[in-house]
């Protein structure tokens, strides 16, 4: 075997982890709030003295370090992400492939995240953008490199508490939504377009929503496989008015949602950082999203709650990613305790950050989540079903 790694994890606790994570699909808790973060390369690389932009070179290089990533998080992070023997690795270029598949340049950079360079700047230019084929840039690149990874793991041998695992690859969904493709591709200008040239920005959304969709279909028809659910992120979006919300985004991540998340029970996943609390009535009533992920620590726990969680959508998140780095671990505590108390009794609650946990956070703030869980599992807080 090329590649081998063996990986202390009890099947025990996996099994734990599993009835966690069935019993908050169903709106119910097994023997507390499960926990999980977004983690992503970008924090793993500094632990190994990684350069973060060489992982974006080469597939086998890139292959090589999501195994020892998966290995430290699972012997080192308490979370309850891992369900079942076997670990998963796809192709990852953060937040950026749609982006460059769509036509901007990116700004690859050796410590930082990959980041979208505008490329339209007139009316006139957002007028004549043709979209591009579904195999273009960076859609093309991450189907070669999920072929090759299917490859390497064909030459991998991975134990899991001493056990043989397989290493299942999968591949990255479109995630962005057609209105975050748009300010890649524009820049901020796209804001006073839509005020000053509205027809013109529905055209080209329009443009960009299909391309989108040509693309996914494009994904599903090179590598089928079943899709556990779909989701949008909109962090583009927060700081418009509901009512602009509503005319530029709604119709356009709806389109996603309606073709590829219909018969899924988790099919209108959706992800916003930042401020979304003015927006929660259009995600709710509007898109009718399923599931609220990893959303911004500024919308307080208690309103999310009467916004979304009382109306059956799963919440996920959401500590101040800042505090968890920063802070003291009593600190972090305690904010999650606050995000259980506020968030938990509605049943569906996964406890997370809210978004996207920082490098340098430390272990043990990590861990202060799952101990704030098991506290407030302990005191029998955990709620009957109330919807499913």
């Amino acid at each position: 075997m090329r590649f081998s790694i063996d990986i202390d994890y009890s099947l025990e606790k996996m099994e734990a982890n599993r009835l966690r994570i069935e019993a908050r699909a169903s709106f119910q808790y097994a023997d507390r709030v499960p926990v999980a973060f977004c983690l992503v390369p970008r924090y793993f690389a500094p632990i190994f003295d990684v350069t973060y932009g060489d992982l974006f070179k080469d597939v086998e290089f890139q292959y090589y370090w999501h195994l020892q990533f998966t290995k430290y998080r699972m012997e080192n992070i308490l979370e309850d992400i891992w369900t079942a023997p076997g670990i998963t690795v796809m192709p990852y270029f953060d937040n950026v492939i749609d982006a460059d598949a769509l036509g901007c340049e990116i700004g690859w950079s050796d410590h930082e995240t990959p980041r979208a360079i505008p490329s339209i700047k007139s009316i006139e230019q957002m007028e004549t953008w043709e979209a591009p084929g579904p195999g273009s840039g960076l859609w093309g690149k991450v189907l070669d490199w999920h072929f090759r990874m299917k490859e390497l793991a064909e030459d991998t041998e991975v134990r899991i508490g001493g056990e043989l695992a397989p290493v299942n690859v999968g591949l990255p969904s479109i995630s962005l939504s057609p209105h975050m493709s748009a300010i890649d591709l524009v820049g901020d200008n796209f804001y006073w377009w839509m005020a000053e040239y509205p027809e013109a920005c529905h055209r080209f959304l329009r443009k960009i929503t299909n391309a989108l969709i040509a693309a996914e279909e494009y994904f599903r028809e090179k590598a089928p496989g079943v899709r556990g659910g779909f989701g949008s992120a909109d962090d583009s979006a927060t700081i418009m008015s509901p009512a602009m919300y509503r005319e530029f985004c709604v119709p356009y991540t709806g389109a996603l949602y309606d073709r590829f998340g219909a018969g899924l029970k988790d099919g209108r996943g959706m992800h916003m950082c930042g401020d979304s609390i003015h927006l929660l009535d259009v995600l709710r009533d509007e898109l009718k999203i399923s599931s609220f992920n990893i959303f911004g620590y500024m919308v307080p726990p208690k309103i999310a709650a009467e916004k979304l969680g009382k109306h059956g959508v799963w919440l996920w998140g959401n500590v101040n990613p800042m505090l968890m780095l920063s802070g003291t671990k009593s600190e972090v505590k305690a904010a999650a305790m606050a995000a259980l108390e506020g968030m938990a009794p509605c049943g569906g609650f996964m406890l997370g950050d809210g978004a996207n946990v920082c490098p340098g956070t430390p272990i043990e703030n990590l861990a202060a989540l799952t101990e704030a869980s098991e506290e407030y599992g302990s005191r029998g807080s955990a709620p009957a079903p109330r919807w499913g």
